[in-house]
């Protein structure tokens, strides 16, 4: 913990340390977002979980300090520093992050945020800084630069345009731009394109189609956790996600998912592709201002699995190395495409973000804009500065 703070007048920048300046962290949210409509406050208990050491093996295994920024005792920014262990493992390159930065439109607010979780940063032996990341590649990535009319996402950023112009009068610079596509449902006729391509092939390939279940899921989910770990090994910043880890993240994404939207594509018994679809939860969560209780969990169980979300999103889409460019490999991934669109229309989903997508991956880019068909509605950006 930083025990000093950084003062201009009466604006102050404090470490996180107890429930106070968690309920102020917060706040200051709430405050910087005011201006953004198509903003939706994330569950203050999955905030709080996050950022706690006893609950969160995130916080557990690495160094994860909050901050808020309090001008008159009223919260106008907020922002985390984080020392990634796997990150810094596998790369060695003693580059931290920075992430939940959220501030009011006031340059002096972002440069006391930035100065304070740069000497943390520093003072733990770190030379550059990297973010946003929400608390690491595998969570919620990059800050929102362009689209911001589009709605917001289930675990994306969505940032007034003002967040980018005081980062980058900071010294922070582009180092990735990480994309959202966006297919409409009744645009796409991808399901019977591909069953049709399927059925002319002579001798196609031999694949099967496992879906989850909620009884299969927490045996699944290392699965695919497993897939990941494989598959992406080799994406730009990738570092991956511990068994304690993916546990936490399947558990707090259980009570909203449906587990049947999650498929693994088989081939001789062996896991060759995977798509990971979830419904739209920010859009079952408006209105419910981070809250649970009274009756918040009652409202958001509703509105996600009897009223149905008009949106969802494609979290994870890949192909393993060994099948990369082979007919089983693009006939596996096209098939669990068609089945993510198939599962949307069934359960009246209007329309499906795909998200994220690195921006020099053409690989990746070009079915999604092509099959789907899908079109670019957001970009995220990664930025970096040496310290």
């Amino acid at each position: 913990m930083m025990g000093e703070t950084i003062q201009s007048g009466a604006l102050k920048v404090a470490p996180v340390t107890d429930k106070a300046g968690l309920n102020n962290f917060l706040a200051a949210a709430r405050r910087a977002q005011a201006t953004n409509p198509q903003w939706v406050e994330q569950l203050h208990d999955e905030v709080a979980m996050m950022l706690d050491p006893k609950k969160s093996p995130l916080a557990r295994a690495n160094v994860v300090q909050p901050f808020v920024a309090l001008r008159d005792g009223e919260p106008v920014g907020r922002i985390v520093a984080i020392i990634d262990a796997a990150h810094i493992a596998k790369y060695g390159d003693s580059c931290g992050f920075f992430g939940f930065i959220d501030a009011i439109d006031d340059a002096q607010v972002f440069a006391a945020l930035f100065a304070e979780a740069e000497q943390f940063l520093r003072a733990k032996g770190m030379r550059r800084v990297r973010g946003p990341f929400n608390l690491n590649i595998n969570g919620e990535s990059g800050l929102l630069v362009s689209g911001f009319e589009h709605p917001h996402i289930v675990q994306t950023n969505h940032a007034p345009p003002h967040y980018r112009r005081h980062i980058e009068a900071l010294g922070y610079g582009k180092t990735v731009d990480l994309l959202a596509y966006v297919c409409r449902i009744a645009d796409s006729a991808l399901p019977e394109k591909v069953a049709r391509n399927m059925a002319s092939v002579k001798e196609a390939p031999r694949i099967d189609i496992h879906s989850m279940s909620y009884f299969s899921y927490r045996r699944d989910l290392p699965r695919i956790l497993s897939f990941f770990n494989e598959a992406w090994s080799e994406n730009l910043y990738a570092t991956p996600i511990g068994v304690e880890e993916g546990r936490f993240i399947g558990d707090m994404m259980l009570p909203i998912a449906k587990p049947k939207w999650f498929n693994i594509a088989m081939h001789q018994g062996e896991d060759i592709a995977v798509v990971a679809q979830i419904p739209d939860v920010n859009e079952a969560l408006r209105g419910l201002n981070g809250k649970l209780l009274p009756f918040g969990a009652a409202k958001l169980l509703w509105r996600v699995h009897v009223r149905g979300t008009r949106r969802a999103r494609v979290m994870l889409a890949g192909v393993a190395k060994k099948w990369r460019d082979t007919t089983v490999g693009m006939a596996a991934i096209g098939m669990l495409m068609a089945r993510s669109v198939a599962d949307a229309r069934a359960a009246g989903v209007e329309e499906v973000e795909y998200s994220w997508l690195l921006e020099h991956n053409s690989a990746a880019i070009r079915p999604v804009a092509r099959m789907l068909p899908a079109r670019h509605t957001r970009t995220f950006r990664l930025y970096e500065k040496a310290l």
